[in-house]
């Protein structure tokens, strides 16, 4: 993707936007004026090269055959290594050939599970029995269980607008699957449940720089978004499309969110529980709402604003913590209750589910490797009702989190696998089941968006900011 011409772009527009007289637009107002004034930058961005073009409009017949992965991994050397130029090999690679999970989603109507996959930028549908059973090493289970599990659907490719996707949702009534992409394109995709390989998004919304989860409310018909920098959560109508606005937005130093990640929105108790990091960082130091709006620093911004440089604003490190708002707040809330402290044992959750009928919460607690699970009621520095955590568990850098037939679906982000959990599960226990999306024993770079590499010549090593 020719990405410089679209920063470019996007910092020309983007300046007329924010320049807007004193007093008065709500964040709702600037995020539509400011995704609206990005839109002759959108097609640079999506738009394939010449001959990727070429090759994606050709039939299906006549499209080259595409390489197995392993195959990617076969570089060929050039001739002479002191001399780069033209279209040159690189001496060695590192990458995974194989999906990373990060967000999970179940539909138990049709008995599918989704998960998102970070590192081949794509999306991939299981049944929801998949996954065998843990065996006895060197027994024919046991070869079973260390087998790669096919998907039944993949989307992927350029087509897609799947990228650095984080959370998804199910809609079995509509039958649509949502996807938002995270760091980089900032919008979120819906696809029809049959779609399948590298085909176009039947709908897309533009959503706030950062977001990460996805809580669907089939009830309300809506859907919640967690935003990380910004500190907030935004809700959009199922089928908000394109420059849309967010219903409502809950933002502001009352509401306790911290660098938000893991939403889900409890219909049954009309709650919304947020998975904060604990990074946070004031509105004085927030430079941007989306990719798109001009990178000013805080001097231009806060005389466009009319207010006076604050040289005094910092961010802070807080506890990791879970936010509990009433689902129908708005603005600068007040959680209902924030569960946090050295006894809740958070250490940077990411997915959070809620067991409506039994009363729980449940986290993806990715600092420690472990699931916590905790009463819904819970206030304050409390200790979980029960810890999924120990090597027998397999968790190991976990992502996301849901539950579905009283069962504990677990997104593995640290290895290749998906693991499945008794409701009840607790302590040092083996999973039911193991879904792998690569043969078992292949480990993962761990690459999420990495944008940077340096070397380190004293210890000979290759650092990469993930």
């Amino acid at each position: 993707m020719r990405r410089a011409p679209v920063i470019a772009a996007a910092a020309v527009v983007g300046l007329g936007v924010l320049s807007i007289p004193h007093g008065g637009p709500s964040i709702e107002q600037m995020f539509v004026a400011q995704t609206q004034a990005a839109t002759a930058a959108d097609n640079v961005c999506l738009m394939p090269g010449a001959d990727d073009d070429d090759v994606l409009q050709a039939p299906a017949q006549e499209r080259p055959a595409a390489p197995r992965a392993e195959a990617q991994l076969n570089v060929p050397q050039p001739e002479n290594p002191d001399v780069l130029q033209g279209d040159v090999a690189p001496v060695r690679m590192v990458v995974d050939p194989y999906p990373s999970f990060n967000g999970i989603a179940v539909d138990t109507t049709n008995d599918l599970v989704m998960m998102s996959d970070t590192n081949r930028k794509s999306l991939l549908l299981y049944p929801r029995t998949s996954g065998e059973a843990p065996a006895a090493r060197g027994s024919a289970r046991a070869v079973a269980a260390a087998a790669q599990t096919s998907p039944v659907q993949q989307i992927m490719g350029p087509m897609t607008g799947v990228g650095f996707v984080a959370g998804v949702a199910m809609d079995p009534v509509h039958r649509e699957l949502f996807a938002v992409n995270n760091d980089v394109e900032d919008r979120m995709v819906v696809f029809d449940y049959d779609a399948r390989g590298n085909t176009k998004s039947k709908r897309m919304l533009y959503v706030p720089h950062q977001s990460w989860g996805i809580a669907f409310a089939p009830k309300r018909d809506v859907i919640a978004l967690s935003v990380q920098t910004p500190n907030m959560y935004v809700v959009f109508k199922r089928d908000a499309q394109k420059f849309d606005a967010p219903l409502r937005s809950v933002r502001g130093p009352h509401t306790g969110m911290a660098d938000p990640h893991g939403i889900y929105f409890d219909e049954t108790h009309n709650e919304v529980v947020v998975a904060n990091h604990g990074n946070y960082r004031p509105n004085d130091l927030i430079t941007s709402y989306t990719a798109y709006d001009a990178r000013e620093g805080r001097q231009e911004r806060d005389a466009a604003a009319g207010k006076a440089f604050d040289v005094n604003a910092r961010g802070r490190f807080l506890g990791s913590s879970l936010t509990i708002f009433d689902g129908d707040a708005k603005g600068d809330a007040a959680p209902l209750r924030t569960i946090a402290g050295p006894l809740t044992r958070l250490d940077w959750p990411m997915g959070v589910a809620v067991d409506e009928a039994n009363n729980e919460i449940i986290v993806a607690n990715n600092g420690d490797n472990s699931v916590l699970v905790f009463k819904r009621t819970a206030n304050g520095n409390v200790q979980p009702a029960r810890v999924i955590r120990g090597a027998a568990t397999g968790i190991k850098g976990p992502m996301g989190v849901t539950l579905a037939k009283d069962e504990i679906w677990v997104a593995n982000f640290g290895d290749h696998t998906a693991l499945v959990f008794p409701r009840t599960a607790a302590g040092d226990v083996a999973p039911k089941r193991i879904l792998r999306n690569a043969p078992a024993g292949k480990e993962t770079s761990g690459f999420g968006n990495p944008y940077a590499v340096a070397y380190d010549t004293k210890r000979q090593e290759i650092l990469v900011p993930n």
